[in-house]
């Protein structure tokens, strides 16, 4: 370990006078006329151009910011004519089924007015069928009574009219009928 000291110790006594921190003032003095020429060369060569540059891309931005303002506007103008249109073609659609249910209902009105004379003539025919059906029944009824009271009477005028034989002729006759 010696003579890793002995090695530092040695390197730094000749370099005793040079500061590795603070440069020496030879190199301040040509440093800084180098920095200030340089800043002169930039300053009357290179900013105009850079702020040429940067005035340009403000405008190219604030020109792309007002069409997209304008196209912004047109779009909701667009919007608005194309809501307007669509209003007016549901109120329009509205109006028009409206009108059809009108017209449908004006249709089974008039439909029904004009079915309404052959129903009432078709019932009054069914009921005059009816009428006939159920006369013509009480008519064969009345047939069919005054056969079996003919019958009936030829029976009694023909046997003897004692109590006896007359209940045998009605329970013949019943018999005789009924089949």
């Amino acid at each position: 370990m010696n003579a890793v000291a002995s090695g530092l110790l040695a390197a730094t006594e000749g370099e005793a006078t040079s500061n590795p921190i603070i440069p020496e003032l030879f190199e301040v003095f040509w440093g800084s006329i180098a920095f200030f020429l340089l800043l002169i060369v930039m300053w009357k060569f290179a900013l105009p151009p850079i702020r040429r540059a940067m005035e340009a891309r403000t405008e190219r931005i604030q020109g792309d910011l007002d069409s997209a303002a304008s196209a912004k506007t047109e779009a909701e103008e667009l919007r608005a004519s194309y809501d307007a249109r669509l209003a007016e073609a549901n109120a329009e659609a509205a109006r028009i089924i409206e009108e059809a249910r009108a017209a449908a209902e004006t249709v089974r009105q008039e439909r029904l007015a004009a079915i309404e004379p052959e129903i009432a003539e078709r019932r009054a025919q069914a009921e005059a069928d009816i009428e006939a059906a159920r006369a013509r029944a009480m008519a064969e009824v009345r047939a069919d009574i005054t056969s079996i009271a003919v019958g009936a009477a030829e029976q009694v005028v023909r046997a003897s009219i004692d109590e006896a034989a007359h209940a045998q002729l009605i329970e013949d006759y019943i018999e005789r009928v009924g089949n």
